[in-house]
């Protein structure tokens, strides 16, 4: 089963033309960028998600996050992301 909202935005290992399309469809570009804090800019977030094991990549994939806020470990509390690039 292959559909966009399954691919998982965090995993820098998938095909370019894969990656792409997930940066295309999250409204980011596609080269290598992480998600941190709004506030303290700690890349130390979590967020609570639904993952579907997909038996074509043989991989988990990311299907859902609830639309609930991230949390930082580092403020501990909810936090906003934004997205910073990977060097």
């Amino acid at each position: 089963m292959k559909h966009a909202l399954l691919l998982n935005p965090f995993n820098l290992n998938q095909e370019p033309s894969k990656l792409a399309k997930t940066a295309t469809f999250l409204g980011r570009q596609a080269s290598r960028s992480t998600p941190v804090c709004s506030s303290c800019q700690s890349d130390d977030i979590i967020s609570s998600a639904t993952v579907q094991w997909s038996n074509e990549s043989q991989e988990w994939e990311l299907a859902s996050t609830f639309g609930q806020p991230t949390h930082c470990n580092n403020c501990k509390g909810a936090c906003d992301i934004i997205w910073r690039p990977l060097n």
